[in-house]
């Protein structure tokens, strides 16, 4: 009888212990500035959302875009374009631009980025990296993942990049579909 009732003790204090450790803070996600336009119509790559939590604000449908600061190291510009329909965000595509207004996504999946080659630590391609942070965006719409300094983040599987930043050009790029 003693053994059964340490043995629930135990499973009851580490499912508390659990419960007590997640950590819904974005104190650390980096900020980014961002410059954002709006067109009416165009589809990004992602699947869309199947519904609105009820507390979501309603946006505006249309394409909304927003693009940070260029990286003098890298030479990419990041963007994120958001598309809303029937007032949610239905899609989302997070790639980049480079001073000859290359798409970073297109770059990637025409073998001129070569990440893996440059670093081989890289768990898949940029393109193939970034379509899982789009993925893990359009699912967990209301709850962004934890960044390090570096927006670097382990809640989405197969991702080593930094992604942070896009999840704020979303939410300025949602400014104006408000």
């Amino acid at each position: 009888m003693k053994k059964a009732t340490a043995i629930a003790s135990s499973a009851i204090l580490l499912g508390l212990l659990a419960a007590g450790c997640g950590n819904n803070n974005n104190a650390d996600a980096p900020a980014a500035s961002a410059s954002v336009s709006a067109a009416p119509s165009a589809a990004a790559s992602a699947a869309p959302a199947s519904a609105a939590p009820a507390a979501e604000a309603q946006y505006k449908d249309g394409t909304y875009t927003a693009e940070g600061e260029m990286d003098a190291e890298t030479g990419w510009k990041p963007k994120a374009e958001v598309t809303v329909t029937n007032g949610v965000v239905s899609a989302v595509k997070f790639t980049g631009v480079d001073k000859d207004g290359n798409d970073k996504q297109e770059y990637s999946k025409a073998g001129k980025y070569g990440m893996k080659e440059k670093n081989p630590k890289a768990q898949g391609e940029w393109h193939e990296e970034i379509a899982k942070a789009e993925e893990f965006y359009m699912a967990n719409q209301s709850a962004a993942p934890a960044f390090d300094a570096e927006g670097k983040t382990d809640a989405i599987s197969g991702v080593s990049i930094s992604v942070g930043e896009y999840w704020t050009l979303v939410q300025k790029a949602l400014e104006g579909a408000k």
